[in-house]
């Protein structure tokens, strides 16, 4: 699974849209439509966007940068 392919699951499960994801985090829509398109041009975040992302939304931060679960 992609760092989109687990953003996109977040969004999804959280029922948002990615413009209210993007707010919520305070980045910028077209970052977030970077991240998650079919053509994703970017393929990192910051470990530190990864433990925003885990506090607003309850995912683990390991999983969300790698795909791992954290022991």
């Amino acid at each position: 699974m992609t760092l989109a392919d687990r953003l996109n699951k977040i969004i999804d499960e959280q029922g948002l849209t990615k413009r209210a994801f993007a707010k919520t985090l305070g980045v910028s829509e077209n970052y977030i439509y970077q991240l998650t398109g079919s053509k994703e041009k970017l393929t990192t975040i910051s470990e530190t966007l990864a433990k925003l992302i885990a506090l607003e939304f309850g995912y683990d931060a390991a999983w969300i940068l790698n795909g791992e679960q954290a022991e």
